[in-house]
């Protein structure tokens, strides 16, 4: 396997302002099977010369399931096949289509009792499914929710992200140089908000831990539990799944410690809550293979 720094996911939506300004208009007339017809024209191509993505994606299921080589291609079209469909359902709910879309939930009641305290919690997520359907099909008016976002999306997107967001009283905080964004987090918390943000991509940080996923070993993010030993909140993890067209599913599960545990400092608490984190990433995982969309090289080498 390559080296896990020789290619990172950059985190921007492909197609530019025209591009996505096209989908949302035929969205906004055209039912999203047909953005899926056209679809599966273009997987080919990004099979054929996307080298560098495709490779990583087999290498997954080579090493977590251990599936051979023509096996972990097949897998690899499906995953992109299932992409491609969950980037297309984000944008018909852009255009104006989310009733047409419904949600089964599960453990949600976790959510709900964390909403009706006085404390602020966490949310963190994943790359599986959509994370971010979750905060467009799921109306609360409670507590105001600070989702951490990647602020180098083109314009038209930020904006149809916006107008989603905001009707579900979450607000978006963008990535920065400077870390200011840190200082809303804690602002947040301490006022009894939420914080939402992805807990399976370590991306070059140092703070991080080494955990067994599958058959191999990934480097996983501590900095999203720093913050939650740190301030001393709940942790919940969600995540979303596509079952079929038009439906999803969300799942809420709880991440803490057991009570019986002694903990001596935050950063051994923080460790300790991401490998709870990755041990249920890694069941939901097994469950839904072809929907945890980390398209670069994640793992360590054998």
């Amino acid at each position: 396997m390559g080296n896990t720094t020789s290619y990172k996911w950059k985190g921007v939506t492909g197609g530019g302002n025209f591009g996505l300004k096209s989908l949302f208009f035929l969205f906004k007339y055209c039912d999203v099977r047909v953005g899926y017809f056209f679809m599966y024209l273009t997987i080919p191509f990004y099979i054929l010369f996307g080298v560098k993505v495709r490779k990583s994606i087999e290498h997954y299921f080579q090493y977590v399931y251990g599936f051979g080589k023509i096996k972990s291609f097949f897998k690899t079209w499906h995953c992109y096949n299932t992409f491609g469909k969950v980037m297309l359902d984000r944008f018909s709910i852009f255009s104006g289509q989310k009733h047409k879309f419904k949600v089964e939930t599960e453990g949600v009641d976790l959510f709900w009792d964390l909403m009706k305290s006085g404390k602020g919690f966490m949310m963190v997520g994943s790359h599986t499914g959509n994370f971010e359907i979750c905060g467009y099909l799921l109306h609360q008016d409670i507590k105001k929710i600070y989702a951490l976002v990647f602020g180098g999306e083109t314009q038209v997107l930020q904006q149809k992200r916006f107008a989603q967001f905001i009707t579900n009283n979450i607000e978006m905080v963008a990535v920065k140089d400077d870390m200011s964004h840190l200082f809303v987090m804690n602002d947040a918390l301490m006022n009894g908000n939420i914080i939402t943000m992805p807990a399976d991509r370590n991306l070059g940080s140092s703070k991080s831990v080494t955990c067994n996923f599958g058959k191999a070993t990934a480097e996983f993010p501590v900095g999203p539990f720093s913050i939650a030993a740190i301030r001393d909140v709940p942790v919940l993890a969600v995540f979303v799944y596509r079952l079929k067209t038009h439906e999803y599913k969300v799942i809420v599960k709880k991440i803490e410690i057991n009570s019986d545990t002694e903990v001596k400092s935050a950063k051994k608490k923080a460790e300790m809550l991401a490998q709870i984190f990755v041990s249920e990433l890694e069941k939901q995982v097994f469950e839904f293979p072809c929907q945890w969309f980390n398209f670069f090289e994640f793992f360590n080498q054998k």
